[in-house]
This record gives C-alpha cells, structure tokens and sequence, in this order.
C-alpha cells in the first residue's frame, strides 16, 4: 500500500510540473488567491517535504515562493497551535527573545519577533528558511502567535550557543572542528544563494551530538532572499552586529550590504571568538571607535598564545582582507581547515537531522489535510466547475520516529 500511495503522490508531483511547464497556466496559478492559493501553497510545500531529493525540488521552490508573495499566505503546516510557554526569557537580541517551549509535550525554541509588525510579510519569507536543511543549519519547525506576536520556533539546544559550550568544555575541546561545522553550514547556505549576514558566536548553536549549526541567518537577510535565490544576487539587505562588519559595511565612502565576501569577514571574528572567548576587539569599549578603525585597518589582536605563523591564524588574517575579492571563498577556507597544518576533522557522528526532519516532526504534532488533485486544481485555477473529483493523501514520509525528535528535545 505505501508504494502505491508513494506513486500516486509522484504522479501527482508530476502532473503539477505539467502545469508549471505552460506559461499561461503558470501566470493563472500565481493570480490565485484565499482559499485556492492556501491549497496550492500546501501541496506545494506537501511535495516538497515527500521528495527532498527530487531533481523537481526547485522548481516547485519557485512556485511556492513566488505564490506565498503574491498571495500574502504561507503553508498551513507553518502555524503551529497548542504551544506552551515555559519559563521567562532566557537570551535577547536586536530582533526578538527567546524562550522556551512546549509542542506536544517537546522542548522547542520560541523567538519572539520584536521588529517584524508586518506578521503576513515575515512569514511568507520563513518559506525560504522551510526549505534549507542542512546538518550544520539550524531547522525551522513553524511559525506561532503568543500574546498577538509572531513567534519562530526551532528545536531547542540544550548545550545553548557554541560560546556557552567552550565556556564550559574542557580545555583541549577540538575547537578547529567546530569552526568546520560552522564554514560547513555556511558553504551550504551560500550555495543556496542566501547570505547570513549576521555571523556571530551566540548564532551558532551546538547540537546534542556536539556540533556547532548556524542559527538566525533568516533574521537579519532572509527578507531579501527570495529576491536572492531568483536574480542569483549575492547581495543581502544589510543588517548585522557591529564588531563583526567588514570594513566595506561600515566605510562612510561606500555604501555596500551584506555579501558572501561580508560572511568570509565574519566568520573569522567567529573564529576569533571560539579561540579566545572574547568577542572582536574586546578591549576597544566604545563602538564609534571601532567603526571608525576597522575602514583603517584595524582587525582582531593575534592572542599571546598564538604564534604569528600559526596557520589558522594566518587563515583568519586571509579572511580579513580589507578588499572583498582578496578574501577566500568558503570552500577554499573549508580546503585549507581540512589540510594537513590546521587539521579539522568532519564529524563522524551520526548526524542530528535530516532533511525530512522538520517535516516529521510537524506531521507528529498536527493533523495534515488531504491533497486536491491537479484535475481539481486546474479547473479551480481557470475558473470552471470542479465535476472531478478527487484527492490524494500525503505520503508518509518514513514511519515517525519519536526517538530522532526526542533525542533534540530531552
């Protein structure tokens, strides 16, 4: 019976590409809008969680964004319901706090968006987080509203931000390791046209197996990655902290947002960060200065402990060339820490998540509606009675496994 309803669900996959193969056909599915639009975006996102690997997946990426823009809705699987505040805030930032929570009984991080009022517009640009998965990315579970406030919610890390775990970890802990997850994620996201834009140490979160994921990304330039994945830009909407710019960003001469070369920069400071404990220029206290030196020249104090032809810190110093271009890209930093003088180590542990993670775990918290046909659709699209009938269930990804949900949230 799976195989035939796995079938039945790729058949249907492959009659909607039909569909988003005929220009016109195409140009009505993104007019539509309310109830037809929402059952569209479903199983659109339906299709995707079904098949993570299939060669149709940024196609139907496409089509699920530029319909979540147009119609202003998001997959109903975003909106989680039930959810239970525990605690008080547990860390803050420039866009929201975070809290702790619970969905059906699991441990889940709650940010909670200060800066977003525009709720519809911010959720229709969670769709591109919803679609990224990645080892070294943080997953994104939905989307809840606690007390009329938008709220994003991700598993929750017990071992907190990558800081917090070497503050604590003995003190020959495999830093250099860490530092590969972090490029590892990073390398992934740029290959997904997205830009972080905001690198920094309490943005990278350790996993329970002890790896280090990259966290917040969304916040400060996945408002303009949509743009970004279909213009193939490497430009973000500039946004970021202060003492991990590059000096283009923070140059009165030129006006530059967030690029991959940006990222490159930061990541050093990140480097910077986990090989001291303390954050760029820890002891320049007032920002205006930093601002005004970083354009100068000035970068990150090489520690004591570190000699001056350490090949990790002449890496950092690569990062932190003051033209963009000079800088590596992160496969060529990736290359260089996996070489014989640094000596990084990919993790050999089993991995945290895969990329039906998300989709398993929603699917063990909410009910999931039933698919509409692409006959039914169609006509729904062009306007005529929709005499066929029909509809598909959706796939059951794998059989649920609470223990790979479980084994975040304990």
């Amino acid at each position: 019976m799976f195989d035939c309803l796995c079938s039945d669900v790729y058949a249907l996959q492959q009659q909607l590409l039909l569909l988003l193969r005929e220009r016109e056909t195409y140009k009505q599915l993104l007019r539509c809008r309310d109830e037809l639009a929402q059952q569209l975006l479903d199983l659109l996102q339906d299709l995707l969680d079904s098949f993570p690997q299939s060669s149709a997946r940024p196609r139907l990426s496409k089509a699920l964004l530029r319909l979540s823009r147009s119609s202003r809705l998001h997959p109903t699987c975003f909106t989680l319901t039930g959810m239970e505040k525990v605690g008080e805030q547990v860390a803050g930032g420039a866009f929201g706090d975070i809290s702790k929570g619970l969905v059906g009984g699991q441990s889940v991080s709650v940010k909670i968006m200060r800066l977003f009022n525009a709720e519809e517009d911010f959720g229709r640009e969670a769709v591109i987080w919803r679609q990224l998965s990645h080892p070294n990315v943080l997953p994104f579970f939905g989307l809840y509203y606690l007390e009329r406030r938008l709220c994003l919610v991700s598993p929750w890390m017990e071992n907190g931000h990558v800081l917090q775990f070497l503050q604590n970890a003995p003190p020959d802990t495999d830093r250099v390791s860490l530092m590969l997850d972090v490029a590892t994620g990073l390398e992934y996201l740029h290959g997904q046209h997205v830009v972080h834009g905001d690198l920094k140490g309490t943005n990278i979160l350790v996993t329970p197996l002890r790896r280090a994921c990259v966290a917040d990304f969304g916040l400060s330039s996945i408002a303009d990655a949509m743009t970004l994945k279909f213009t193939h830009s490497t430009v973000s909407a500039q946004g970021g902290t202060l003492r991990y710019m590059a000096p283009e960003l923070l140059s009165s001469t030129e006006s530059s947002a967030n690029h991959f070369e940006s990222d490159v920069f930061a990541f050093a400071c990140v480097c910077y960060e986990m090989l001291t404990g303390k954050p760029p220029y820890f002891d320049i206290p007032r920002d205006v200065t930093v601002i005004f030196m970083v354009p100068q020249g000035l970068r990150p104090k090489r520690p004591d402990t570190v000699p001056a032809d350490d090949s990790l810190w002449l890496l950092l110093e690569e990062c932190w060339q003051a033209k963009p271009e000079e800088r590596p890209t992160v496969p060529q930093i990736i290359q260089q820490l996996v070489g014989p003088t640094i000596g990084a180590q990919f993790s050999q542990a089993t991995i945290d998540w895969d990329e039906t993670f998300s989709a398993r775990c929603r699917r063990s918290l909410q009910a999931w509606p039933l698919l509409p046909s692409v006959a039914v659709i169609e006509r729904e699209i062009f306007g005529e009675p929709a005499n066929v009938q029909g509809t598909v269930p959706p796939i059951s990804i794998s059989p649920w496994n609470s223990h790979s949900c479980r084994r975040l949230w304990s």
